[in-house]
């Protein structure tokens, strides 16, 4: 058996100064630069890492990060003022602020999803 001492998540950019102003200015989040990157404290537990590729960087084809937050709604406002649209996804039934929502669990979150500026996909979920 591995004894895991430690864990964190990574993904790249291909802008680390965006990045890093992103989440740390536009989204509220202590950010710290590293020799390899950036780590992103977001809970103050294990750190989320984000390391530049540069021109080698593509976009994720998945949700990066996941922020866990007490009302989408209010949270997709907030980031709107501040310039982050959500990203609306055909044929997903979104409201005005551009969040999905659902009254039954078992069919997902009350959820939406942004960008960052290297492209990769941010979501917020409703507690």
């Amino acid at each position: 058996m591995v004894t895991v001492q430690q864990a964190f998540s990574s993904f790249s950019v291909d802008d680390l100064d965006a990045a890093e102003a992103f989440y740390r200015d536009t989204l509220g989040l202590e950010a710290r630069r590293t020799s390899m990157g950036l780590e992103l404290d977001v809970t103050g537990g294990s750190p989320v890492f984000v390391y530049p590729k540069g021109t080698a960087h593509s976009p994720a084809t998945h949700t990066v990060l996941n922020l866990v937050v007490a009302d989408a709604g209010d949270a997709a406002r907030e980031l709107a003022g501040r310039g982050v649209a959500l990203v609306r996804y055909p044929g997903t039934p979104h409201d005005a602020d551009g969040v999905v929502h659902s009254d039954d669990p078992a069919q997902g979150p009350t959820i939406g999803w942004f960008q960052d500026p290297a492209g990769n996909t941010v979501a917020l979920i409703e507690a």
